[in-house]
């Protein structure tokens, strides 16, 4: 079978995940190239992001290559696209930029974005935070095929967690930080659901 020429466009643990346990452990896929944010935003504070020496020791490791892009370069994804046949398939997990529809487009399969929370209630960003205070029993991660509008595409999976409202004396954003680190180990085998989905 002839595997497909993907790259993946990762931040954060979940995309640390995602490389090792969907992307590179996967018969499915050729990982062409990893791209990743180096620093955090404004509203986090600035600086380098953690986790960049974790991609750049897996991508290491399996030989793949691995870009560094923040803006304004992000925004000019196109710039930066390896050289060679035509891409498959991306796949997208915390990327702060619109991909350009004219990428996406260019794709034999498409793009799938992995995003936490149910969709399309909870677009955007914050949806964990954002579904505690409405009041929800449960959230999500969903995996979508991309188009050129954030958090629009056909639902391709989606994993639900159970959850208790918020506990008395705790405030809202430290739950939504304990329910974000209780959702990783989903990130990973969703990500290979999709990809088998928009494959098959």
């Amino acid at each position: 079978m002839k595997r497909l020429r993907t790259i993946a466009l990762l931040a954060r643990r979940p995309g640390i995940a995602v490389l090792t346990d969907a992307l590179l452990d996967n018969s499915q896929i050729e990982l062409v190239e990893v791209y990743s944010h180096s620093k955090l935003t404004k509203a986090e504070g600035g600086g380098l992001r953690p986790g960049g020496a974790e991609f750049e020791k897996v991508c290491a490791q399996a030989a793949v290559p691995l870009r560094f892009l923040d803006s304004p370069e992000a925004r000019s994804l196109e710039r930066f696209l390896p050289a060679g046949p035509p891409l498959d398939l991306m796949v997208v997990l915390s990327w702060r930029f619109l991909v350009p529809p004219s990428i996406l487009a260019s794709l034999r399969i498409g793009g799938v974005n992995i995003h936490r929370g149910a969709l399309p209630d909870f677009r955007g960003t914050e949806p964990v935070r954002r579904a505690i205070e409405a009041g929800e029993r449960r959230i999500a991660v969903t995996a979508q095929r991309m188009t050129g509008e954030i958090d629009i595409g056909t639902t391709v999976a989606v994993a639900w967690m159970d959850i208790d409202p918020l506990p008395p004396g705790t405030d809202v954003h430290s739950y939504a930080e304990e329910l974000k680190s209780r959702l990783e180990p989903v990130y990973a085998p969703l990500a290979r659901t999709a990809i088998a989905a928009m494959c098959g």
